[in-house]
């Protein structure tokens, strides 16, 4: 399971890198025409003439913002993590109320330590399983590192596993939810 999870966590990790990469080439694309302004391309004259250039800090920053061990795109991967065990969560929570065929989440919101309780049960959860399958001593970097070096065929596969495993959290949660509308009365 440790591994799959990961498999899972690096290839969102991955998405999140090509999603940063993607939107830089929009902005670049949009704020070309302003850089063209007199005032700021003397700046960035000026910045060149100290030995750096706007394509350098660029470079930095988009190192700085995907590294996997502090970088934007690692923090996202891992809230994303989260949020598919709380998806997981909340669909079985919409299962039980089916199967009973009462609405619990009304007792829930209508008392404020209920709504409390509710909310640190849904986000504690997915952290202790986080913490020990993917954080605790930054295990995740060592399965990263041992991913980078695996042939092209089987990242493929396990990058279309974990497309799927995403994909089917989420239809089970819109399904849940479906469910929870038509079995309570």
């Amino acid at each position: 399971m440790e591994r799959i999870w990961n498999y899972i966590h690096y290839f969102i990790f991955l998405f999140e890198n090509n999603a940063t990469y993607f939107f830089r080439k929009i902005l670049s694309f949009i704020f070309y025409p302003i850089a063209q302004i007199k005032f700021l391309k003397q700046s960035i004259q000026s910045i060149e003439k100290r030995g750096s250039s706007f394509k350098e800090i660029d470079k930095v920053a988009i190192n700085t913002l995907n590294n996997p061990e502090y970088g934007k795109s690692i923090t996202i991967a891992g809230l994303q993590m989260g949020g598919l065990m709380i998806f997981v969560e909340y669909s079985l929570f919409n299962f039980l109320q089916a199967i009973l065929g009462k609405s619990l989440i009304q007792y829930v919101w209508e008392d404020s330590l209920y709504k409390w309780i509710f909310i640190v049960m849904l986000l504690i959860i997915p952290t202790i399983i986080n913490y020990f399958l993917l954080w605790k001593n930054d295990k995740y970097l060592t399965y990263f590192k041992e991913f980078e070096k695996e042939p092209k065929i089987k990242k493929q596969k396990w990058a279309w596993i974990s497309f799927g495993v995403v994909a089917s959290i989420v239809l089970l949660l819109i399904f849940s939810f479906w469910i929870m509308t038509n079995n309570i009365a």
